[in-house]
């Protein structure tokens, strides 16, 4: 997903005023899903990481 505030519209150089498309050179956002049992390994790992209990 681009989000919209990443938008960059591109078009010829040598016609300013024209629109052409979006630049794909943005930000990409992208949610990654895990199972339950994998995200509570995940949350594990990363106390472990952070030194927190």
């Amino acid at each position: 997903m681009i989000h919209t505030r990443d938008y960059r519209l591109t078009g010829p150089d040598d016609q300013p005023g024209v629109i052409s498309g979006i630049s794909i050179d943005v930000p990409v956002l992208r949610k990654a899903t895990l199972p339950p049992e994998q995200e509570e390994l995940l949350n594990l790992l990363r106390t472990v990481l952070d030194g927190t209990s």
